[in-house]
């Protein structure tokens, strides 16, 4: 059968749609939601290149950028695996979005929804300015509420640009990643997506007080007030400090590099010199967040006597998988220095080869820093972030000044 002309275009122009319909835009950023606990919906960004043969992305929270590890897509099917945190986001492209779930694979497995649809572009035009009553700026004390009572080890710090906060939740151990939202009169939204993290913060002020809830991928949901301390940093507590058993002896570890060799602290490369332990996981947000300073470190003074090692535990004993993440984690960090497998976080490996070293160990990353005689003279719990602000500049202050200091105690002691 004749087809006339403008039949034809109708039909080619069906097919067409129909086409672009079947399958996700190759290259473009996104918008979506991520569901956690009580049904919440977490605001997420992501940018993806979906051309093959390699896949690409990364996650937006502000300015800052998280490679996603790897992507695979097939068809109208779109993956993300994350294989250090033991998790994956698989989705199917239906009615012009990405729709599945996020899964933190675990003996109780977590599952949350997800879905996310290309940008159009007035995502990024001009919104109305609005006035906060009162700006959610400084820094504040953080009262948790859980059911043992009230954890007050916590500090907040927050800043803002027109009627975006920026800001985080700070802990002894670490911090919880930059998170962005919007504040509007007296309530703010704070969220942080990057596959390993996914976590919202909801507050208020009312009375002359901030109060809100801190919710992530699975519940409980912590409510908390805050209190303006704008001079308060996070301490670790004296009588809880990370510290050696025996302080007259070296810290003893091996482990195997990528290439399967075994390396342990009585190699030559570390004799006479000064050695950074990092204690980490390739799982471990604030290890991602310290591993470019170790390495600015070892490149600035690694021929002054200076040698990094990571011990990295991981979620899995599995020597190819471990090969698998570290291989990763020192591609996307430019890490030239020894990252050695140390083996799974079971209990019996971590106190066979930690705790029967170390009183208190509680934090990953913990930095031992090692003098030239081979014993630990500080060891640093936890990393804050670049997310910390001033925090952050006062860890990198730290580590220099310590390096340089047992890099050349002479000149120290002038």
């Amino acid at each position: 059968m004749k087809v006339h002309a403008p039949a034809a275009v109708l039909v080619v122009s069906i097919l067409i749609l129909s086409g672009c319909q079947q399958q996700p835009p190759l290259k473009t950023a996104w918008k979506g939601t991520v569901t956690l606990a009580e049904n919440k919906q977490l605001p997420i960004r992501m940018v993806l290149d979906l051309n093959p043969p390699a896949p690409s992305g990364y996650f937006l929270n502000g300015s800052e950028q998280t490679p996603i590890p790897e992507i695979h897509r097939d068809g109208d099917s779109v993956s993300f695996v994350f294989s250090e945190y033991g998790a994956a986001m698989r989705s199917v492209w239906k009615s012009g979005k990405l729709v599945g779930n996020f899964y933190r694979f675990r003996k109780d497995t977590v599952v949350n929804t997800f879905e996310a649809s290309p940008e159009n572009g007035q995502e990024n035009s001009p919104e109305a300015k609005s006035t906060p009553d009162v700006p959610l700026v400084g820094k504040f004390q953080v009262y948790m509420k859980n059911r043992d009572g009230i954890d007050s080890g916590s500090v907040a710090s927050f800043w803002a640009r027109g009627d975006s906060v920026f800001g985080t939740f700070i802990a002894a151990d670490g911090d919880l990643g930059l998170m962005a939202g919007k504040q509007k009169g007296n309530s703010v939204q704070l969220g942080r997506f990057t596959g390993w993290q996914g976590q919202m913060i909801e507050m208020t002020r009312t009375h002359n007080e901030w109060s809100g809830t801190l919710i992530y991928r699975m519940p409980p949901a912590v409510p908390f007030t805050l209190s303006a301390r704008p001079a308060q940093t996070t301490v670790v507590p004296s009588g809880k400090k990370t510290t050696m058993k025996d302080t007259r002896k070296p810290f003893a570890f091996s482990g195997l590099t990528v290439m399967g060799d075994t390396i342990t602290n009585l190699d030559k490369r570390y004799k006479g010199k000064v050695v950074l332990i990092d204690i980490m996981g390739t799982w471990c947000h604030n290890c991602m967040d310290a591993s470019p300073l170790l390495q600015r470190l070892f490149s600035e003074f690694g021929d002054q006597g200076l040698e990094v090692v990571g011990l990295s535990f991981e979620l899995t004993g599995d020597m190819n998988a471990a090969r698998k993440n570290l291989l990763m984690y020192e591609e996307r960090y430019g890490i030239t220095y020894p990252v050695l497998f140390c083996g799974s976080l079971d209990n019996t490996n971590v106190e066979a080869r930690l705790h029967a070293q170390l009183k208190d160990f509680f934090a990953y990353p913990t930095t031992l820093f090692v003098d030239r005689n081979g014993l630990v003279k500080l060891i640093h719990e936890g990393f804050k972030g670049p997310g910390t602000g001033d925090e952050y500049q006062t860890e990198v202050n730290l580590y220099y000044e310590t390096v340089q200091r047992l890099l050349n105690p002479k000149a120290a002691s002038r």
